[in-house]
Protein backbone atom coordinates (compact mmCIF):
# COMPACT_ATOMS: atom_id res chain seq x y z
CA UNK A 1 0.00 0.00 0.00
CA UNK A 2 2.35 2.58 1.34
CA UNK A 3 4.36 1.82 -2.21
CA UNK A 4 1.74 2.26 -4.24
CA UNK A 5 1.13 5.77 -2.74
CA UNK A 6 5.15 7.04 -3.17
CA UNK A 7 4.47 5.83 -6.60
CA UNK A 8 1.40 7.95 -7.28
CA UNK A 9 3.29 11.17 -5.37
CA UNK A 10 5.26 12.24 -8.11
CA UNK A 11 2.63 11.01 -10.85
CA UNK A 12 -0.04 13.54 -8.61
CA UNK A 13 2.20 16.63 -9.35
CA UNK A 14 2.73 16.07 -12.57
CA UNK A 15 -1.20 15.86 -13.19
CA UNK A 16 -1.53 18.98 -11.49
CA UNK A 17 0.92 20.62 -13.36
CA UNK A 18 -0.31 23.43 -15.61
CA UNK A 19 1.76 24.23 -18.49
CA UNK A 20 0.79 28.12 -19.36
CA UNK A 21 0.31 29.02 -23.19
CA UNK A 22 1.85 32.13 -24.69
CA UNK A 23 -1.26 34.05 -24.50
CA UNK A 24 -1.19 33.93 -20.47
CA UNK A 25 2.04 35.61 -19.96
CA UNK A 26 1.83 39.35 -20.71
CA UNK A 27 5.11 40.69 -20.01
CA UNK A 28 8.70 39.65 -20.64
CA UNK A 29 9.39 39.40 -17.07
CA UNK A 30 6.93 36.89 -16.79
CA UNK A 31 8.15 34.55 -18.93
CA UNK A 32 11.61 35.13 -17.99
CA UNK A 33 9.83 33.69 -13.98
CA UNK A 34 8.38 30.94 -16.01
CA UNK A 35 11.49 29.72 -17.47
CA UNK A 36 13.18 30.04 -13.49
CA UNK A 37 10.04 27.76 -12.64
CA UNK A 38 10.59 25.34 -15.34
CA UNK A 39 14.39 24.80 -14.63
CA UNK A 40 13.52 24.63 -10.89
CA UNK A 41 11.36 21.86 -11.39
CA UNK A 42 13.55 20.00 -14.03
CA UNK A 43 11.02 21.42 -17.22
CA UNK A 44 13.95 21.95 -19.60
CA UNK A 45 11.58 21.05 -22.69
CA UNK A 46 9.43 23.87 -21.15
CA UNK A 47 11.74 26.21 -20.40
CA UNK A 48 13.01 25.66 -24.21
CA UNK A 49 9.87 26.65 -25.52
CA UNK A 50 9.46 29.61 -23.17
CA UNK A 51 12.97 30.96 -24.54
CA UNK A 52 11.85 30.27 -28.27
CA UNK A 53 8.12 32.53 -27.11
CA UNK A 54 10.36 35.27 -25.42
CA UNK A 55 12.22 35.73 -28.36
CA UNK A 56 9.49 35.59 -30.97
CA UNK A 57 7.48 38.24 -28.43
CA UNK A 58 10.38 40.40 -27.33
CA UNK A 59 13.47 39.58 -29.39
CA UNK A 60 15.28 42.59 -27.63
CA UNK A 61 14.22 41.81 -24.10
CA UNK A 62 17.47 41.64 -21.62
CA UNK A 63 16.38 38.63 -20.09
CA UNK A 64 17.25 36.68 -23.21
CA UNK A 65 21.16 37.36 -22.32
CA UNK A 66 20.85 35.64 -18.54
CA UNK A 67 18.27 32.92 -19.61
CA UNK A 68 20.59 31.43 -22.50
CA UNK A 69 23.30 31.14 -19.89
CA UNK A 70 20.94 29.86 -17.89
CA UNK A 71 19.34 26.91 -19.95
CA UNK A 72 23.25 26.25 -21.09
CA UNK A 73 24.00 25.46 -16.77
CA UNK A 74 20.73 23.67 -16.65
CA UNK A 75 21.10 21.51 -19.72
CA UNK A 76 24.49 20.96 -18.42
CA UNK A 77 23.51 19.76 -15.15
CA UNK A 78 21.23 17.43 -17.12
CA UNK A 79 24.35 16.04 -19.29
CA UNK A 80 21.70 16.73 -22.19
CA UNK A 81 25.23 18.00 -23.79
CA UNK A 82 24.52 19.26 -27.50
CA UNK A 83 21.60 21.65 -26.30
CA UNK A 84 24.26 23.09 -23.83
CA UNK A 85 26.51 23.68 -26.27
CA UNK A 86 23.76 24.77 -27.96
CA UNK A 87 23.29 27.94 -25.86
CA UNK A 88 26.57 28.56 -25.37
CA UNK A 89 27.14 28.81 -28.65
CA UNK A 90 24.02 31.31 -29.05
CA UNK A 91 25.40 33.37 -25.98
CA UNK A 92 29.08 33.76 -27.50
CA UNK A 93 27.60 34.65 -30.74
CA UNK A 94 24.99 37.53 -29.64
CA UNK A 95 26.11 38.81 -26.64
CA UNK A 96 29.86 38.00 -25.09
CA UNK A 97 32.28 40.16 -24.81
CA UNK A 98 36.17 39.73 -26.03
CA UNK A 99 36.85 39.13 -22.66
CA UNK A 100 34.02 36.12 -22.30
CA UNK A 101 34.79 34.64 -25.19
CA UNK A 102 38.01 32.51 -23.87
CA UNK A 103 35.72 31.58 -21.24
CA UNK A 104 33.03 30.77 -23.85
CA UNK A 105 35.70 28.63 -25.76
CA UNK A 106 37.01 26.66 -22.91
CA UNK A 107 33.38 25.98 -21.60
CA UNK A 108 32.88 24.13 -25.20
CA UNK A 109 35.99 22.38 -24.92
CA UNK A 110 35.02 20.80 -21.63
CA UNK A 111 31.41 20.18 -23.04
CA UNK A 112 33.39 17.95 -25.63
CA UNK A 113 35.49 16.39 -22.86
CA UNK A 114 33.01 15.36 -20.46
CA UNK A 115 31.25 14.26 -23.37
CA UNK A 116 33.24 11.94 -25.08
CA UNK A 117 32.54 8.89 -22.41
CA UNK A 118 33.42 5.74 -24.81
CA UNK A 119 37.09 5.48 -24.47
CA UNK A 120 38.64 3.07 -27.64
CA UNK A 121 35.68 3.61 -30.00
CA UNK A 122 35.40 7.03 -31.75
CA UNK A 123 39.13 7.73 -32.84
CA UNK A 124 37.89 11.30 -34.69
CA UNK A 125 36.29 13.01 -32.01
CA UNK A 126 39.84 12.59 -29.68
CA UNK A 127 41.37 13.97 -32.71
CA UNK A 128 39.06 17.03 -32.80
CA UNK A 129 39.54 17.18 -29.37
CA UNK A 130 43.21 17.62 -29.68
CA UNK A 131 42.65 19.83 -32.29
CA UNK A 132 40.76 22.05 -30.21
CA UNK A 133 43.04 22.36 -27.62
CA UNK A 134 45.80 22.84 -29.74
CA UNK A 135 44.38 26.17 -31.51
CA UNK A 136 42.76 27.57 -27.98
CA UNK A 137 46.62 27.45 -26.71
CA UNK A 138 47.21 29.35 -29.84
CA UNK A 139 44.56 32.22 -29.92
CA UNK A 140 44.35 32.43 -26.52
CA UNK A 141 48.10 32.22 -25.06
CA UNK A 142 47.48 34.40 -21.71
CA UNK A 143 44.03 32.68 -20.94
CA UNK A 144 43.76 32.00 -17.46
CA UNK A 145 41.92 28.69 -18.04
CA UNK A 146 45.26 27.19 -20.23
CA UNK A 147 45.65 24.89 -16.91
CA UNK A 148 42.32 23.33 -17.37
CA UNK A 149 42.44 23.22 -21.08
CA UNK A 150 46.30 21.76 -20.75
CA UNK A 151 45.04 18.83 -18.68
CA UNK A 152 42.56 18.05 -21.03
CA UNK A 153 44.96 17.88 -23.91
CA UNK A 154 47.18 15.53 -22.42
CA UNK A 155 44.48 13.43 -21.18
CA UNK A 156 42.93 13.38 -24.42
CA UNK A 157 46.51 12.62 -26.37
CA UNK A 158 47.13 9.81 -23.45
CA UNK A 159 43.63 8.66 -24.75
CA UNK A 160 44.72 8.32 -28.04
CA UNK A 161 48.00 6.84 -27.45
CA UNK A 162 46.39 4.28 -25.87
CA UNK A 163 43.76 3.59 -28.73
CA UNK A 164 46.65 3.40 -31.10
CA UNK A 165 48.23 1.02 -28.54
CA UNK A 166 44.98 -1.27 -28.71
CA UNK A 167 44.89 -1.12 -32.76
CA UNK A 168 48.96 -2.19 -32.51
CA UNK A 169 48.17 -5.23 -30.61
CA UNK A 170 45.33 -6.14 -32.73
CA UNK A 171 47.21 -6.34 -35.70
CA UNK A 172 50.04 -8.05 -34.09
CA UNK A 173 47.92 -10.53 -32.94
CA UNK A 174 46.19 -11.12 -36.54
CA UNK A 175 49.66 -11.52 -37.70
CA UNK A 176 49.66 -8.22 -40.03
CA UNK A 177 53.28 -6.60 -39.02
CA UNK A 178 53.07 -4.06 -41.72
CA UNK A 179 49.92 -2.38 -40.39
CA UNK A 180 50.90 -2.65 -36.93
CA UNK A 181 53.63 -0.44 -37.64
CA UNK A 182 51.63 1.72 -38.28
CA UNK A 183 49.74 2.40 -35.20
CA UNK A 184 53.04 1.49 -33.22
CA UNK A 185 53.27 4.15 -30.13
CA UNK A 186 55.11 5.24 -26.90
CA UNK A 187 52.72 4.60 -23.30
CA UNK A 188 54.29 6.87 -20.93
CA UNK A 189 55.52 5.13 -17.71
CA UNK A 190 53.40 5.09 -14.75
CA UNK A 191 50.07 6.35 -16.64
CA UNK A 192 46.89 4.68 -16.32
CA UNK A 193 44.50 3.41 -20.20
CA UNK A 194 40.80 5.50 -19.54
CA UNK A 195 38.72 3.99 -17.16
CA UNK A 196 35.51 2.55 -18.96
CA UNK A 197 32.24 0.73 -17.48
CA UNK A 198 32.95 -3.36 -17.05
CA UNK A 199 29.59 -3.59 -18.56
CA UNK A 200 31.27 -2.26 -21.72
CA UNK A 201 34.72 -3.42 -21.64
CA UNK A 202 32.86 -7.29 -23.79
CA UNK A 203 32.59 -4.66 -26.89
CA UNK A 204 36.22 -3.94 -26.95
CA UNK A 205 39.31 -6.04 -28.13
Amino acid sequence: MHKKILFLIPLFFIACYHKPKPEDFHSELQIHQQIKKDIQNVFLDNADDDLMNLEAEFPSSPYIKSDLLILYLAHLQNEDYILAKFYLNQYEKRFASAKEIPWCEYQKIKIDYISYQNAYTNQQRILNLIKECKNYKLTYPNSIFLPEINTIYMKAVLTYKYLDDKIYRLYKKLGKKNAAKLFKTEIPKNSKPPKIPWYKKIFYW
